[in-house]
């Protein structure tokens, strides 16, 4: 099972060099007879290619996958051969991106996203064009800017790469989040998303096939990683037999990303049968890289999606709550320690955040995992849950949102961590966030607007990112201020 994260963009150099067919001057060309012959122009035109093509080679991200770049000659007729269009792409389709250095006459007709790297008044008038006849068309003016484009792109194909496996509680409709988007169909229309969906039970005929023998020496091991737990090594291995079962799962169906229905499966009794939640698999996967989310709920799913794809970093996700001003998280709120913040209460409204799926890598994949404890989700003792102080890091301000029902819009906003708390059992830890623009305005935005109540939360505040990504993948943007 790969992560949809790991493709890169195919970006196919062209450099076209316009070769006169004789020597003249005129009101668009000038200069001395020898530089103006087809031979030097030529000569001259191979040298500027090769210097260029180093330079792609060497300055582009790394996400880039630099294919071999083409040499493309024409005279002042201004036309390229279907011939010499196979020659640049023999395969289109493998192409995510041509990147040009002047005009390709015809090159609209490979159906492909076009780019240029040039201060001048050429890529206005060429991205202008190809937009304007609905080809996907991008100008950067340096190296530094087309690799912020490329690593976009890059979130965009990995959207397109991403399979969704939807445990499902499929005989109820709406599911139990009824805000969540039902229309899977629409997420392959819009963005590529492709979907399997499955029943929630199937899930635990999987479990009674997996029989790995190191589940309880990968079980001690997160028993020992831990900072502390109130839980048992045995009912950790319940939870990893979970894991397996649905990695198994997405790896016989093809698939990088996982939600499951939770109300309608905590009331079959599979769970309190197996002794084992969701929870932890849900951690495990999104430290992979793996986007995923709680009770079938494809809104907040998109958001934790979007998120991980673009900032390299493990989102957390839960329900939302205002606490207002006054109250206290242990005595008022039943929590039963506060780890950050003020124990006597917060001076002004605040949004909670509260659920039981915190990965460790949400400040990065290349960041050393955030340390945890180990606690239990019921009062008989089982569901493992990972307990994380989230605010006492030095990075507290965090981007916050979730898509609407029609997986059209995307609202944020942009949140400081002023404190987080634990409890014994049910859904923990918790967040507490001072949020721009309110805590109380927030939540009317989320009702008024078609979003509904689950939160994706990542560290950092990624608003001028998303509005670029808005753009380029389709979809709306709305910033709570």
């Amino acid at each position: 099972m790969k992560s949809a994260m790991d493709v890169k963009v195919n970006v196919k150099p062209v450099f076209s060099n316009v070769v006169h067919s004789a020597i003249w001057e005129g009101p668009c060309r000038v200069g001395e007879e020898k530089t103006l012959s087809p031979t030097y122009e030529s000569r001259a035109g191979h040298e500027e290619f090769r210097i260029w093509s180093q330079k792609i080679k060497k300055n582009l991200d790394a996400c880039a996958n630099v294919l071999e770049p083409v040499y493309l000659e024409y005279d002042e007729n201004f036309f390229v051969s279907d011939d010499q269009l196979k020659e640049i792409a023999p395969e289109p389709s493998e192409v995510d991106l041509f990147l040009i250095t002047y005009r390709v006459p015809g090159i609209e007709r490979l159906g492909r996203p076009v780019s240029m790297i040039n201060c001048g008044p050429t890529p206005i008038d060429l991205v202008s064009f190809y937009r304007d006849i609905g080809l996907d068309a991008y100008m950067a003016h340096d190296f530094k800017e087309y690799n912020s484009l490329l690593r976009l792109l890059q979130v965009k194909k990995a959207i397109a790469n991403t399979k969704l496996l939807v445990l499902t509680a499929g005989e109820q409709f709406p599911v139990s989040v009824n805000s969540s988007n039902p229309d899977l169909y629409s997420l392959s229309l819009k963005y590529g998303i492709r979907s399997a969906r499955r029943s929630f039970r199937e899930v635990f005929a999987y479990m009674e096939t997996q029989e790995d023998m190191l589940q309880a020496e990968r079980a001690e091991a997160i028993y020992n990683r831990a900072t502390g737990s109130n839980i048992g090594v045995e009912y950790i291995r319940r939870d990893l037999s979970y894991y397996d079962a649905v990695v198994k799962m997405m790896e016989t169906l093809g698939c990088n990303a996982f939600t499951t229905a939770c109300k309608e499966l905590c009331a079959s009794r599979l769970p309190m049968r197996n002794k084992c939640t969701p929870c932890l698999t849900h951690s495990l996967l999104r430290d992979k890289r793996i986007p995923t989310a709680c009770e079938e709920d494809i809104n907040v799913w998109m958001a934790i999606m979007v998120f991980m794809y673009l900032t390299k970093r493990a989102p957390f996700m839960g329900n939302p709550s205002l606490v207002h001003a006054g109250m206290r998280p242990v005595e008022d709120l039943g929590m039963t320690r506060m780890v950050f913040g003020p124990k006597e209460g917060f001076d002004e409204e605040m949004l909670e955040i509260r659920h039981a799926v915190p990965p460790t890598q949400m400040l990065g994949y290349d960041a050393a995992p955030m340390p945890y404890e180990l606690g239990h989700f019921t009062y008989a003792g089982w569901g493992t849950k990972f307990q994380i102080n989230m605010g006492e890091v030095a990075e507290r301000i965090v981007t916050i949102g979730r898509f609407d029902r029609h997986s059209d819009k995307l609202l944020i906003a942009k949140g400081e961590i002023v404190g987080c708390s634990y409890r014994e059992i049910e859904c923990s830890p918790a967040i507490y966030c001072r949020i721009q623009g309110g805590a109380r305005s927030f939540r009317h935005a989320l009702a008024d607007g078609g979003y509904g109540h689950h939160l994706a939360v990542v560290y950092g505040d990624w608003s001028n990112e998303l509005e670029k990504l808005a753009k380029i993948v389709g979809f709306k943007l709305e910033l709570h201020r």
